[in-house]
């Protein structure tokens, strides 16, 4: 399959002469230029919560040789997705979200992190991250500002070896998104409320379709990338939910999703 040229992308502004690119072109360019890539050869993408009821025999089951899967900050299931004999070779996306606005984010040292396995990940398929708001700052624990959030164990990661750091400085592999991306500028957050912004997985699931419908007009094709999320309950039946991501808003959009895209909750 040949891949198309992402450089001419659709303009719907035109400030001071120069076109602006529009919010499906701006969302396409957010992601890493491998993932880029790997959506145009692919048919799903697949956005995987993490939810303790997931398990690894119907991930075995559900996921699929075209599938490309966006995987949330310390993402379950690690070892699985490295190692298994067709998983570990789908193009992932890992998003890491800032932990408010500190230097931190969620996932990575030195915080709880599946570093170890993310270098297995990158040697057998495209492997691309994602982090909110700014690139990594290399911190140390005494940047984490709630250290009692996270207790440090003896198997945990603290410093971003080598091989993991080349992959945050390369713009192939890494990417950032603001929590403020125009794919979510109509978000109703909780103006009260310190760092209010849209959850990790309805952040992703806005862009991710907003990037697939750039990526239908680049190739001119009638059928769009299938969406399917995993795992992403509403708040009723699960226990813990910030109070600074607006639920009520999110659950109400998921409950009626566009063509080709489906929600499989778990409790």
């Amino acid at each position: 399959m040949q891949t198309p040229d992402f450089s001419a992308t659709r303009s719907t502004n035109n400030t001071a002469g120069m076109d602006k690119p529009s919010k499906e072109a701006a969302a396409f360019a957010s992601l890493p230029t491998n993932i880029q890539t790997a959506l145009a050869q692919k048919n799903r993408i697949v956005f995987i919560a993490n939810n303790p009821s997931i398990t690894t025999e119907q991930l075995e089951d559900l996921l699929q040789p075209d599938d490309v899967l966006i995987l949330f900050n310390h993402f379950i299931h690690a070892d699985f997705f490295a190692n298994h004999e067709l998983i570990s070779t789908l193009p992932k996306l890992l998003f890491f979200r800032q932990i408010g606005d500190s230097n931190l984010h969620f996932g990575l040292p030195p915080r709880s992190n599946n570093v170890a396995v993310m270098k297995r990940m990158a040697k057998s398929a495209p492997l691309g991250l994602l982090l909110s708001n700014c690139s990594y700052q290399f911190p140390t624990p005494e940047d984490d500002p709630s250290p009692n959030d996270d207790p440090i164990t003896d198997d945990r990661i603290l410093i971003i070896p080598s091989a993991v750091k080349a992959l945050l400085q390369s713009d192939g592999h890494h990417g950032v998104l603001s929590e403020r991306h125009p794919v979510v500028e109509d978000y109703p957050a909780f103006q009260d409320i310190h760092s209010s912004a849209p959850s990790s997985g309805f952040l992703l699931y806005r862009l991710l379709l907003a990037a697939r419908t750039h990526l239908q007009d680049m190739q001119q094709t009638e059928l769009p990338l299938r969406l399917l999320m995993l795992g992403f309950n509403d708040n009723d039946k699960t226990a813990h939910f910030w109070q600074g991501h607006n639920w009520e808003f999110e659950r109400q959009e998921m409950s009626a999703p566009p063509p080709e895209v489906e929600v499989i909750r778990q409790y």
